[in-house]
């Protein structure tokens, strides 16, 4: 008995005499375990190969729903879904429209959850993925045919409402997870890579469907709707899981956000403020001078792109005269710019956004001419050597155009440092809101334009042939609102300053005046920098109001550089 107590005492002290280590609250989410570890770790998190796939998956859902809803959803439904043009068109445009204003929501509700517990628990932006995933295969019955309109249109909100849960969730986290530029254009170009993947396969697969059980049954779309729905499910859990966030102090989030939580009652008053608050947060974005200028031209560009590709088909099978899988199959010539994407990722780190822009404006036109040009030939030249020719225009266009949809994401992760250097936090949910809003508004006007002005033309995509008015009602919708907007682009890219040199100036002033430096020993040329980047005098740039003294927004960016 003796000698039992003695060893029961030896191990006793010997566990009291062991390194302790501190203990994990049980209460932590794993990802914010993780998370911390990162931050507290002297080894330096870095964007790979597997680090940037697993993030840019997440894009096979944000671009290939888009190349679903604008290619085949007003096709469908005006072929199997007892729709006229102007019914599609309409239906797609008032769900746009009212998932504009969801994209304010979510925008404001993903900067500011850090300031509710579920926020401070699991994140702020990677849960939105994880509960996403599931709800996307709601999207399963926009590809039933012959259902009531009522379903449709439920169902399309529903749909076109996730996607911008999905945006502004998915679009901050290339500034979160690396300050780095080279790192964020590894990631921007990974993402646009797999989005531009998404977008030339998928017209494949369904010109593939089309060609074997034929363009005159449902059965092909709902093969191709339905599992391509469930893909877009998995990709977005494979992004949940490959991805981290800032925390909430490196958001600018406090500790006294939790005091001034507990301290607000949310009576009517206090809601009232917040809603006040909301609509300041979002019309501050607009003070930025550099995010107005990349508004503009994403706007143009991505209003474009949907109007393109509401009516690209019906221009081939009605002003080309040639079927919608050939339609497709030239959707698929944007495989060519696959190969392209780390060149475009290496033009952007080199020549800069403003000159890599230029070159992107004038080979959209040029690839619009000759497509133009096809039109002009299709009764013309010889079948063969028409049907080269098309391709080839469409190879040209489709490498561009696919450019166009690059550039707009590898700037936008910069977009947010310009705006901390004016708020000392970082917002870049925010800006998604803002830019998600705006897109979605113009798309759904844009949308609705065109049904309304194919309409007015004698258009109806139930005749096999159409009258004369409607053919070039089609032709000028596609190809003169894409050459309108690529002129006007490239002037306002003209006046684009931000490029990897400059940011990296934003990024090492926020870092000295992060650290307690003065801004009356700023460098002239940042103060330059800084005024013509934000568009703000240097003078009220850097407001800390609201911000506790010590409260870094985030990490800097030696920090963070990967």
């Amino acid at each position: 008995m003796r000698g039992r107590r003695l060893r029961h005492n030896a191990m006793a002290n010997g566990r009291r005499n062991q390194k302790r280590t501190p203990m994990k609250n049980i209460n932590e989410p794993e990802h914010a375990t993780a998370l911390r570890s990162a931050v507290n770790s002297p080894k330096i998190r870095t964007i790979g190969l597997k680090e940037a796939v697993g993030f840019g998956v997440g894009d096979f859902y944000g671009g290939g729903q888009l190349v679903m809803v604008a290619t085949y959803m007003s096709l469908f439904w005006t072929r199997f879904g007892g729709m006229g043009i102007s019914a599609a068109q309409g239906l797609i445009g008032v769900g746009t429209i009212l998932s504009a204003f969801a994209a304010l929501v979510f925008g404001i509700l993903s900067d500011n959850l850090y300031r509710c517990r579920f926020g401070r628990r699991f994140g702020r932006r990677r849960p939105m993925l994880l509960i996403l995933s599931p709800l996307i295969l709601t999207g399963v019955v926009l590809w039933l045919p012959h259902r009531p309109f009522a379903l449709y249109g439920a169902a399309f909100i529903v749909w076109v409402t996730l996607a911008q849960l999905f945006q502004t969730s998915y679009n901050p986290l290339p500034g979160e997870m690396t300050q780095d530029f080279n790192g964020r254009t590894r990631l921007s170009t990974t993402r646009l890579f797999i989005s531009t993947a998404s977008s030339t396969v998928l017209p494949l697969a369904c010109s593939a469907l089309l060609s074997v059980f034929g363009e005159s049954r449902p059965l092909a779309y709902e093969l191709f709707g339905i599992t391509t729905t469930v893909l877009f499910s998995i990709a977005v859990l494979i992004a949940w899981h490959s991805t981290w966030e800032l925390t909430p102090s490196q958001a600018g989030f406090g500790s006294n956000e939790d005091r001034r939580s507990k301290r607000r009652h949310a009576g009517p008053v206090v809601w009232i403020r917040r809603l006040v608050s909301v609509f300041r947060q979002y019309a501050s974005t607009l003070r930025i001078d550099v995010f107005r200028k990349h508004l503009a031209i994403y706007l143009l560009v991505q209003i474009s792109m949907d109007v393109f590709g509401q009516t690209f088909v019906f221009y081939v099978i009605y002003d080309w005269n040639r079927t919608a899988a050939f339609a497709s199959l030239l959707l698929g010539c944007s495989a060519i710019s696959l190969p392209l994407m780390p060149l475009f990722g290496w033009l952007f780190t080199q020549i800069g956004p403003k000159r890599l822009y230029a070159l992107n404006f004038m080979g959209c036109l040029s690839g619009l001419a000759l497509l133009f040009g096809a039109w002009m030939a299709a009764d013309r030249m010889p079948r063969g050597w028409w049907t080269v020719f098309a391709v080839v225009g469409a190879v040209v266009f489709f490498s561009f155009k696919s450019l166009c949809g690059f550039l707009p994401w590898a700037v936008f992760p910069f977009i947010a440092d310009v705006d901390e250097m004016v708020t000392t936090r970082y917002r870049s949910a925010t800006f998604s809101g803002v830019q998600a809003f705006f897109r979605q508004l113009g798309s759904g006007i844009a949308v609705m334009c065109v049904g309304a002005i194919l309409g007015a033309t004698g258009f109806d995509a139930t005749r096999a042939t159409q009258p004369v008015s409607a053919t070039i009602g089609v032709g000028s919708v596609l190809l003169g609102w894409f050459a309108v907007s690529m002129i006007i682009c490239w002037v306002i890219s003209a006046h684009l300053t931000l490029d990897r040199r400059t940011d990296r100036q934003i990024l090492a002033e926020i870092a000295r005046l992060r650290s307690g430096g003065s801004k009356a020993d700023v460098d002239p040329d940042t103060k330059r920098t800084v005024e013509r980047l934000t568009g703000v005098p240097y003078e009220k740039c850097w407001n800390t109001g609201g911000v506790p003294a010590g409260a870094s927004g985030r990490g800097s960016a030696l920090d963070w550089k990967a």
